[in-house]
């Protein structure tokens, strides 16, 4: 109870010395607007001549086009507030010593990615029209593997009992990697084994985003952790960039990885709710899955990569490898993509790339529904060419705006014959895109431009293995728990939520 308490006011503190940094500059701005306009019209027009100039850099860029035309329309209506803004928040950094720290990092460990040609032509004859799109994440650094045994978990309950279960075998090191961890009987669980481990003499690292876990993690959990031998690094630590407002590059990976024979992913965090073990949001729909072979490497460089980045050293990679004996057919290509990528993104490509090469079918879970024109469209012909699109949403929100953005987004895509469904129990979490019997992605990836531009994302492209059907049972026994949404009762809805939505979807690009 001691530890709760001092729990919620060190992260109530922080979180509170956070908004107040952010609100002071944003004060700051405004009171410098203002001293321009009224004494200093020359500088003032400067300043505008200047965001004009940006205008048109920014309308040459090659950024998504949606997030393009939200800050075009900032900096129009507010020509001096709107461009101090954007200068803060709308562009990507990549000149300051962290992006070239991040980006070093991920370089240096990609060289630790070794492809295997032969696996490439083995997917070739096998499944021929998957060849192109394994080879664009090949020519992006991410490797196709084989000889991987796959796990799916269509729980997160199930997860959890079953990276319990291995953390206890663990015989030289454990990685986790988690945007939110939160005290509570799921963390308890986790860390009573990891201070065991520890103390056998087994390497234990632990990263976690600094504000996805901002509020619920005590004030000493560091230097606790780290006297009994835990290594422990939070991501990005808020305090640090509130200059340069970097609030928005989070690391939104859920990674573990356990002496490189075995490895987790998918959308759970470490806290109770996604384990259902108290009620949030209704009935928690969250999966992952569990690799035991080839692939494992792939996860193991990307949360040394993540690692090193919030590091003043690098790791050794090579120590970290493991043999396997493991002789599988599936075929698994594991990728990550964040900021640091635009303007390509693997993410949103890969996303699309399954839209566009769908025949019979296509379903996609997401807690999110928040697309620009360029996936909407991808979805909508789809559906008009005669494939079987389905989306699945929760009925339980998290954030009212972004269901708001969600929901508005359903009309076009219901008129295109997008059938839409929201999990009823509650609240559907899990990020899933399947089609066709043959193809998946599952990790972290929601359908909304945070995880697409903005937050350090991984996921797992899976070809040819059995665990696609059983994802795909999965996903066909949730849509029995869910209620369709209708075209004529979306049309019904209230003059004023459809007002502000089409006002929040405007400018959903900037959440």
């Amino acid at each position: 109870m001691k530890e709760r308490t001092e729990t919620t006011v060190s992260g109530i503190f922080r979180l509170t010395l956070v908004i107040i940094a952010v609100v002071l500059q944003v004060s700051l701005i405004i009171v410098l607007v203002l001293l321009l306009r009224s004494r200093a019209v020359y500088i003032y027009f400067f300043i505008q001549f200047i965001a004009l100039v940006d205008i048109i850099f920014l309308a040459g860029r090659k950024n998504n086009r949606s997030f393009i035309i939200a800050w075009l329309i900032v900096i129009s209506i507010l020509p001096v507030f709107g461009h101090i803004l954007y200068i803060l928040w709308g562009r990507c950094p990549s000149h300051d010593f962290r992006s070239r720290k991040m980006n070093e990092s991920i370089n240096r460990g990609k060289k630790f990615l070794d492809k295997k040609s032969g696996v490439y032509a083995e997917l070739g004859e096998k499944h021929p029209e998957r060849k192109r799109i394994s080879g664009y994440l090949g020519r992006q650094g991410f490797p196709l593997y084989k000889n991987t045994k796959c796990e799916y978990f269509p729980l997160g309950e199930l997860k959890f009992a079953a990276i319990l279960k291995d953390l206890e075998n663990a015989k030289k090191y454990i990685f986790l990697e988690y945007f939110i961890l939160r005290n509570g009987k799921i963390w308890d669980s986790i860390e009573e084994v990891l201070l065991r481990k520890a103390k056998e003499g087994i390497e234990v690292k632990l990263l976690f985003d600094d504000l996805g876990s901002l509020s619920v993690l005590s004030a000493n959990f560091l230097k606790r952790l780290g006297s009994q031998g835990i290594q422990i690094k939070r991501f990005n630590p808020v305090h640090r960039h509130l200059s340069q407002l970097h609030l928005n590059h989070r690391n939104h990976q859920k990674i573990t990885v356990i002496d490189g024979v075995i490895g987790y992913t998918g959308g759970t965090n470490l806290g109770d709710e996604y384990a259902n073990l108290f009620v949030k949001y209704g009935h928690w729909k969250d999966t992952g899955i569990r690799m035991e072979g080839d692939a494992v490497w792939s996860l193991t460089v990307s949360f040394l990569q993540m690692w090193d980045s919030e590091s003043r050293t690098y790791s050794d990679y090579e120590t970290y490898r493991a043999e396997h004996s493991i002789t599988e057919n599936g075929f698994f290509q594991p990728f990550i993509d964040g900021p640091m990528n635009n303007p390509d993104n693997p993410a949103e490509v890969m996303y699309r790339k399954l839209i566009y090469n769908a025949k019979e079918y296509l379903y996609i879970t997401s807690p999110y529904l928040v697309i620009d024109n360029t996936m909407m469209d991808a979805l909508c012909n789809a559906a008009m060419s005669g494939t079987d699109i389905r989306i699945i949403t929760p009925k339980i929100w998290d954030q009212w705006y972004v269901h708001m953005v969600t929901q508005a987004n359903y009309g076009e895509l219901l008129k295109a014959g997008v059938r839409i469904y929201e999990y009823t129990p509650g609240f559907m979490h899990a990020k899933t895109i399947i089609s066709d019997d043959d193809q998946v992605i599952t990790g972290t990836i929601n359908m909304d431009y945070r995880s697409f531009y903005l937050h350090y994302e991984n996921g797992v492209w899976i070809c040819g293995d059995p665990v696609v059907k059983e994802i795909k049972k999965d996903l066909l026994d949730t849509l029995a728990l869910c209620e369709e949404i209708k075209l004529e009762d979306w049309i019904k809805r209230p003059l004023s939520v459809k007002c502000l939505g089409i006002l929040m979807r405007l400018f959903a690009v900037l959440f």
